[in-house]
């Protein structure tokens, strides 16, 4: 949630500095009827597909990979002999019990497990609340006073926004690690309890991405490096030198606001799930205590996770399963932005074609 809305930021950053993409030398475009509708209809698809890919493996997979327990006590027996007729050893085991393979060890069992406990669309489990979330936050983001290249205020307005808004990042993951429940999401939200305690943790992971994105673009600032992206109005340069200088201001930013948010995302995760509550039953297995690091309110505990044994008790195989969910998706979105470009650079160009056939008909 995090970095996609910085980029989300950046990306308005880089649309409002000064650029002319006005070239007369520059041709452009026209789509016949039938080319425009494809070409909309392939953009629809692209937005969808990406995004889908993001949610469902970047958000809920993730998600479940960072608080499955690596070996539960669940074991599955396998019988050894099922010829009835055969006589039975003593001495010979009437079962083998095997040690289950996480459920997230792969994209692929997570999917059926999800589909199995929760149904086809269990792999949009909590959109309508990350939907509610999106549009809150813009709309915070729209009342708050704060100018885009106001770096460090921009930084403080996504930490205050963040704590503003924690309970429902909780309740988005306590609805995707949790079995389904009849209650609407609205009325799994929490108290001012819950929001006391998660809210410094999501204050935590807001910081350290924001820090990392906004903290190279005002070094960048002070060293006169930003003022290399603004481009003359008057200066007539074609629509990819504009797009390649708006991209660079945004560019290793974002990178490290990635980086960063993979740990910083677990440890939310983690903690958000320490906080289930006891009459939700979780869809994979997990230990609610962490390893005994959860004391309950009840015994004098916090009844969560510290920021601190969030990570401590994220085991290594458990972090493995975690940053291969992040990687698969990572390129599984590569591999879809690569093709889609492909299929709207040849739609483009096959309307470019087009429109010039049609300018020399014309011109004859």
């Amino acid at each position: 949630m995090v970095v996609s809305s910085l980029v989300r930021r950046g990306m308005e950053l880089a649309s409002d500095m000064p650029m002319n993409s006005k070239n007369p030398e520059v041709p452009s475009i026209h789509l016949s009827g039938w080319l425009a509708g494809l070409f909309v209809f392939s953009v629809l698809a692209f937005f969808f597909v990406v995004f889908s890919i993001e949610y469902t493996y970047g958000m809920v997979v993730a998600a479940l990979a960072a608080v499955e327990e690596t070996n539960p006590d669940i074991y599955i027996r396998v019988k050894t002999d099922v010829n009835p007729n055969k006589d039975v050893d003593p001495a010979e085991p009437e079962v083998d019990t095997l040690r289950p393979q996480p459920i997230t060890n792969t994209l692929r069992t997570t999917i059926k497990h999800l589909r199995s406990r929760a149904g086809f669309w269990s792999r949009f489990r909590g959109f309508g609340l990350f939907f509610t979330y999106s549009l809150a936050e813009g709309f915070l983001f729209s009342i708050l006073p704060v100018s885009m290249t106001n770096f460090a205020g921009q930084l403080v307005a996504r930490m205050i926004i963040g704590m503003a808004l924690a309970n429902l990042e909780l309740t988005w993951v306590h609805i995707v690690i949790s079995e389904p429940s009849p209650k609407r999401f609205y009325q799994r939200i929490p108290g001012f309890k819950s929001w006391l305690k998660i809210a410094p943790v999501v204050a935590f992971e807001q910081g350290v991405v924001c820090a990392a994105f906004y903290i190279p673009l005002l070094i960048a600032g002070a060293a006169g490096a930003l003022s290399d992206l603004v481009v003359d109005p008057n200066a007539n340069l074609p629509p990819a030198e504009l797009v390649s200088r708006a991209a660079t201001a945004i560019a290793i930013p974002s990178l490290l606001a990635g980086l960063v948010s993979i740990p910083a995302r677990a440890v939310t995760i983690r903690v958000a799930a320490s906080m289930l509550p006891k009459e939700d039953e979780a869809i994979i297995p997990f230990d609610r205590s962490f390893g005994g690091k959860v004391v309950p309110a009840t015994l004098g505990g916090s009844g969560k996770l510290s920021i601190k044994d969030a990570w401590a008790s994220f085991d290594g195989p458990a972090r493995i399963r975690y940053l291969k969910v992040i990687g698969k998706a990572f390129a599984m979105e590569f591999a879809a932005i690569i093709l889609f470009s492909f299929v709207l650079g040849c739609q483009a160009h096959a309307g470019a074609l087009t429109y010039g056939v049609r300018r020399s008909e014309v011109s004859a």
